[in-house]
């Protein structure tokens, strides 16, 4: 097998004419020192996707995730100065269902070197009864009936704190408007292994 590197792609007719239209108008800088080599940056390594993920993710203990996200940072969420990596809607599933989905999604975002999630739980209705138990049941509302997405939007954050996930889950809180709202959560997963930090005011 050939060790040879491929040759670059040429470049386009177009684009080398403009090409060298823009280098008539670079003239190198005289009598400045060279500056510093960057530092070569860390690579994250990235599991693939078929791999279990390290043991020490849940061997070490891991502080319980703060259920707030700041002002701040949902602003930068909302507006797209930060990106969501994945999400995922769990409307219209069960409990046990939407379990298994977000446990899958957030051990495959861990796995990738995601970030940000956004989960979908639904803002759930109100019961009918506890606001006019008279009206005639033939007259409410589909809407007015408590739904699966209110028992999700009540569970999921007990999930997120329980061991199966709180290894991974730095912080999580309400999505802005844009993203559901109430109705959904962003999820701010780890950037490395609970316990590899290390503790404030020691080398």
């Amino acid at each position: 097998m050939s060790s040879k590197k491929a040759p670059p792609p040429s470049l386009k007719p177009a684009d080398r004419k403009l090409w060298e239209q823009v280098t008539e108008t670079v003239h190198p800088l005289k009598g400045r020192p060279d500056g510093k080599p960057l530092p070569a940056r860390r690579r994250v390594e990235r599991l693939d996707e078929g791999h279990s993920l390290p043991s020490e993710w849940h061997s070490v203990p891991a502080p319980a995730p703060d259920s707030w996200i700041d002002r701040r940072t949902r602003r930068q969420i909302s507006v797209g100065a930060k990106n969501i990596d994945r999400s995922i809607d769990l409307h219209g599933m069960t409990q046990d269902q939407a379990y298994t989905k977000l446990v899958a999604l957030v051990h495959a975002a861990i796995k990738r070197g995601d970030k940000l999630l956004l989960v979908v739980t639904g803002k759930g209705g109100k019961r009918f009864s506890q606001l006019n138990p008279d009206t005639p049941a033939a007259y409410r509302r589909r809407e007015d009936f408590e739904q699966m997405g209110g028992v999700l939007k009540r569970v999921v954050p007990a999930w997120l704190e329980g061991s199966d996930l709180k290894p991974f889950i730095q912080s999580y809180g309400p999505a802005a408007q844009e993203h559901g709202g109430e109705g959904a959560l962003y999820i701010m997963l780890r950037k490395r292994l609970p316990g590899s930090r290390k503790t404030e005011g020691k080398p």
